[in-house]
């Protein structure tokens, strides 16, 4: 598989994983525990919702598209959507920390995206003006 190849099923796969994740918390208000401080209100992780649904979801599957079309514009917007991915990971992250350990569940299942899009960025990025 080449490195495109894997990154139009990994951003593929990691928006629809997300998408179920949103479904999942919207749906069944329990399932919110794992992913939240302790006490804390629904609110500071539905606040979440949009952001995630425009630049991790939406972005990663207008990547996908871009390099499976072989669009000039892809590698930039994987930059974007590799910023978006490692901000959320990080604030997972650090919730972790802040209130140890609540919220590793979430933690967890974002660490692919706090480490494969970067990486994504650096093996696709355009060589000598060349396209994706």
């Amino acid at each position: 598989m080449t490195i495109q190849r894997f990154a139009i099923v990994f951003l593929l796969a990691q928006a629809i994983g997300a998408g179920v994740w949103w479904i999942l918390l919207l749906s069944w208000p329990a399932s919110r525990e794992p992913f939240m401080a302790s006490n804390a209100p629904a609110s500071t992780l539905l606040a979440f919702g949009v952001p995630d649904g425009l630049l991790f979801i939406g972005i990663s599957i207008v990547c996908a598209y871009g390099f499976s079309n072989r669009s000039a514009w892809a590698w930039p917007m994987l930059c974007v959507h590799a910023g978006a991915s490692a901000y959320a990971s990080l604030y997972c992250w650090s919730l972790v920390a802040l209130t140890h350990g609540n919220g590793l569940l979430g933690a967890m299942l974002m660490t692919p995206s706090l480490i494969i899009p970067g990486l994504l960025v650096w093996k696709l990025r355009p060589v000598d003006g060349a396209k994706c």
